[in-house]
């Protein structure tokens, strides 16, 4: 018996946008941004006027930046609002936008100037001849017009020679619009010998013509060696001057931010190169299958090249030299040209430079946004990057789809990539100042890990979704899906990077994970007690995160767009696109567009019971533990959180049934169904909620039984955003979990054991389909803009009911509460509060007092018993508004200098108003009061200045 191959269907390489561009678009972005805030920086440090760097008015402030406590940090500022504004507007007010900004432009500049002086220079005279100068018969010119028409230029390009390169190729220079090929002296010596071959390098190069590849080339060139000169090699001279003025003493707590100034300029440099270079690789190859669509001889491919090491060491160096070469191998090259499979492969290394170019753009961005006091700014940017890092992924998942199922191969999950993809934000991460800045790691680096996971859970439900699309869509063109498809990642995207901008990056810093008691604990805001309970803090953090304008949206995006492809209906016949995509070959359709319907709708109703037995038993359990006495707000609170858990009981229910019963698409029917019981749950346990009371053992908020819709309802207006979220995240992990089960099940099965043929399914009419996905739809987008509409009529919902409370620490007990944001202060760290402290303003103000004081006693002294009231009258306003200058400033760093400063500045306002109260009453007695009171007043400045002197001498930095 002779067992038959079949033919090995080829895929055309232009079915789908290659992506190039963008990457290259990228790039620029990452070097612009990065010339912004890296000389932006430098330019706001040398502005400042002391050498604290941008610290200052923290350390004045008594904060911490060496630690890295973000709860430190937070408490010193917000305690005293209005002291570090004022600081910050005297000695580090903000740069006018167009100081930092005119760092890009100049990069711009000297960009545009290499852009056109670099092809000028290398084809000056001299170096290069005309092709005249060679071909005087005009053969070479011929066959040149003949391939431009061929290649579908509108016009021929310039062609010179270069006599003295002796390699048998050529190269494009120039731009897009004015291209100049140039021969080298090689390849016209080839000509005689292989006209083929020549003719094939011809049309390899005007393939890059054609394809635009000459702008972008020599752009991204220009843009890079203008970086070099603009902002690599000053900020390096800035670095090495800064990195070798270190005192002994700061070095442990500056070298690793140094040492990160500079790993983040390799970092940029290492990026930079390795994806020009992978770009680079990509486009030759394009340029190789257009110059053989065009006619070009494979032989001219045909170069005898040493094999690659096979095994060993040699191999994974040669691997990692292959990662910085702009060419690819010429095997590589000739096996593309039957089959390009890596033009459509979802490679690493493309999607890691991805994600840490996503991470320092964002950061930096925000940075100098932040910086020019333009929040928009940051917003736009968010979007920005997450548009960048769709056209980079998002384009390389679908045309991997495209691929797979266009040569009946297996479909990628698209968890590696994505996990690659977050495994370069979190790198980057640690390369900018977000979650570190003195310190080499953050103080929580295992929340870096869910940047991983959430780059994998991201990559993992874009390719369900393009291997939905492609498998339903009917069309012609498979255009219109995949840019819905692309426009939903990159609004999901969005909302990640906002929370993780926001939220996600305090958390890794160090910050509180329970807002509530941090804002309690610390004094910042008063908590009332029942806010603070368990279910009270997880409904706030909820809450917060789903009140962030982008979430909810993105949590509809995602059960919205696999469900309109459910309208669609299974394809039975492979479509236009497909048949042009193979050049009419065959294409294998199995009838399993979209996953049956009618499962997911029967997991949610599972789901809808599951939430109403899960609250029916919260309820009981709360019945048995109320108070005899009544109801209690934390009784109300607690019941709110227990609806919560239910909600998320339903999702969890619905999503393993769900994606259990999925032979595709786990991730999707788990979303569609998690967040369709939410809302079923949200409607039944609302019901039974409104019934509360009816049944004695479950009797929670009330006693009697009665309809009383009016009692539930303002909770599940504070509910509905926090569930919907919760639903989302509950469907996410329950697909992973099947997803894992399922893999590891499938391990031991026999290899040669064949797959139970499926059952025909029962055809569902197409109406019945439209409706009911049309039903999922509007509920998806009915409770999203429910809960929008509710939080805005209820501000920020159960924030408000916790929170508008004075502040539980004052100013008296501010110590107490610095103290619970963190570790000791070192004595070093004091003593540089104490210096910034004096140089922003403490020394100021009591030299202020010291000049008013010396005035005021030559004044009494020369008057001899009779002075002026209206000389005196000067002297004792200038003492009331030094006492509430100095009642508006920082405190002292130091607890014994804080007390002898709260002393001196009560001691100064009540020398002030006794000698207001002297010239008011003309009383000499007052007067000479408020001498004796002025002396004590000296004498607790002078305490001061000793006291802070002293703790200077501790840290033992002079």
């Amino acid at each position: 018996m002779t067992t038959t191959t079949p033919p090995r269907i080829r895929v055309d390489e232009r079915v789908m946008g290659a992506g190039t561009t963008v990457r290259f678009v990228l790039l620029m972005v990452l070097l612009l941004v990065s010339c912004w805030n890296v000389m932006g920086g430098i330019t706001r440090r040398a502005a400042l006027r002391t050498g604290f760097d941008h610290y200052g008015c923290l350390f004045a402030a008594g904060g911490d930046p060496f630690a890295g406590s973000v709860t430190r940090d937070t408490v010193a500022m917000t305690l005293q609002r209005s002291a570090y504004q004022a600081c910050l507007d005297r000695y580090e007010p903000p740069l006018a936008w167009w100081v930092t900004l005119s760092w890009p432009v100049l990069l711009v500049v000297v960009a545009w100037a290499l852009f056109r002086g670099v092809p000028a220079w290398r084809t000056r005279r001299g170096r290069v001849v005309p092709l005249a100068a060679v071909d005087p018969d005009g053969t070479i010119l011929r066959l040149v017009e003949e391939l431009a028409a061929v290649a579908g230029l509108s016009r021929v390009p310039r062609v010179v020679v270069d006599p003295a390169a002796a390699s048998t190729g050529a190269v494009v220079l120039g731009s897009d619009r004015r291209p100049t090929v140039c021969l080298h002296g090689g390849l016209l010596a080839r000509r005689h010998t292989d006209p083929e071959g020549f003719r094939a390098v011809l049309l390899h190069e005007l393939a890059h013509i054609r394809n635009r590849d000459v702008t972008l080339t020599y752009v991204t060139l220009a843009v890079w060696w203008a970086f070099v000169a603009v902002v690599l090699v000053p900020a390096v001279v800035v670095l090495v001057r800064s990195a070798v003025s270190i005192a002994p003493q700061f070095q442990d707590v500056q070298v690793p931010s140094v040492v990160r100034s500079f790993g983040l300029l390799g970092f940029l440099v290492v990026l930079v190169y390795l994806a020009r270079a992978d770009v680079l690789r990509s486009r030759e190859i394009y340029a190789d299958l257009a110059a053989v669509r065009w006619g070009a001889d494979r032989g001219g491919w045909a170069v005898t090249t040493p094999d690659p090491p096979s095994t060993g060491w040699r191999r994974a160096a040669g691997a990692l030299a292959e990662l910085w070469r702009t060419h690819p191998r010429w095997d590589l090259r000739r096996r593309s040209l039957d089959d390009p499979v890596v033009l459509f492969g979802v490679r690493a290394l493309p999607l890691f430079l991805t994600g840490a170019a996503a991470t320092v753009i964002t950061s930096q961005a925000r940075q100098e946004a932040h910086a020019a006091n333009a929040g928009w700014a940051g917003h736009a940017w968010v979007l920005a990057s997450a548009a960048l890092v769709v056209g980079v992924l998002g384009v390389s998942l679908w045309r991997g789809v495209a691929h797979a199922v266009l040569t009946s191969r297996r479909v990628p999950s698209g968890v590696r990539a994505g996990l690659w993809l977050g495994a370069g934000m979190a790198v980057g991460e640690l390369v900018v100042d977000d979650v570190t800045s003195f310190t080499w790691l953050p103080p929580r680096p295992w929340v870096l890990a869910l940047v991983v996971l959430a780059g994998g859970a991201f990559a993992w439900w874009a390719t369900q979704c393009a291997h939905l699309w492609i498998r339903a869509w009917p069309g012609r063109t498979i255009r219109p899906p995949m840019l819905l498809g692309l426009a939903a990642m990159c609004l999901v995207l969005s909302a990640w990077f906002e929370w993780w901008q926001r939220t996600g990056t305090l958390y890794a810093a160090g910050g509180p994970f329970d807002t509530g008691g941090f804002l309690q604990s610390s004094g910042l805001e008063s908590i009332a007690e029942p806010y603070r309970s368990l279910p009270a803090k997880v409904l706030l953090e909820t809450q917060g995160v789903a009140g962030q304008p982008l979430v909810l949206p993105a949590v509809a995006t995602l059960w919205v767009v696999p469900l309109l492809a459910w309208a669609i209906g299974p394809a039975t016949a492979p479509p236009g696109w497909m048949r042009d995509a193979t050049g009419g070959g065959a294409v294998e359709t199995d009838g399993e567009g979209v996953p049956p319907l009618r499962r997911v709708l029967l997991a949610v109703l599972l789901g809808g019971v599951a939430a109403c037995a899960a609250l029916a038993g919260a309820m009981a359990f709360l019945h048995a533990r109320r108070a005899p006495e009544g109801l209690t707000i934390l009784d109300v609170v607690a019941y709110c959180g227990w609806i919560l858990v239910a909600l998320g009981t339903g999702a969890a229910v619905a999503a393993v049934a769900a994606s259990a019963s999925a032979g595709r698409y786990r991730l999707l029917v788990a979303l569609v169904a998690g967040e369709a019981a939410v809302a079923a749950g949200c409607a039944a346990t609302f019901v039974l909620a409104s019934f509360d009371g009816c049944v004695p053992p479950l009797g929670t908020l009330a006693r009697t039984c009665d309809w009383r819709p009016e009692v539930p309802w303002p909770l599940y207006q504070l509910l509905l955003g926090p569930a919907l979220l919760l639903g989302a995240v509950v469907a996410v992990v329950a697909a992973a979990a099947v997803s894992a089960v399922g893999a590891v099940r499938r391990r031991p099965a026999s290899r040669g054991a064949v797959a139970p043929r499926r059952a025909p399914r029962r055809p569902v009419r197409p109406v019945h389909r439209v409706v009911a996905v049309g039903l999922l739809c509007a509920v998806a987008v009915g409770a999203t803009v429910a809960a929008g509409v509710f939080r805005a009529g209820n501000g920020q919902g159960l924030d408000d009911r916790a929170r508008g409370h004075e502040p539980a620490i004052t100013e008296g007990r501010a110590d107490a509460a610095a103290g619970l944001a963190g570790p000791p202060v070192s004595a070093r760290t004091r003593e540089i509060q104490v210096l910034a402290w004096h140089m922003y303003g403490g020394e100021e103000l009591i030299k202020r007092f010291m000049t008013g004081a010396k005035g005021f006693s030559g004044l009494l002294a020369a008057g001899r018993g009779e002075v002026s009231e209206s000389r005196v009258r000067p002297f004792c306003e200038d003492f009331g508004r030094v006492a509430r200058d100095a009642g508006a400033f920082f405190r002292v760093p130091e607890p014994r200098a804080a007390e002898l400063w709260k002393e001196f500045v009560a001691q100064v306002e009540k020398t002030g108003r006794t000698c207001g109260q002297a010239v008011e009453q003309s009383n000499g007695r007052l007067l000479e009061r408020s001498m004796s009171e002025l002396v004590g007043a000296a004498r607790l400045g002078d305490a001061v200045l000793a006291r802070t002197k002293a703790v200077a001498e501790e840290g033992d930095i002079r």
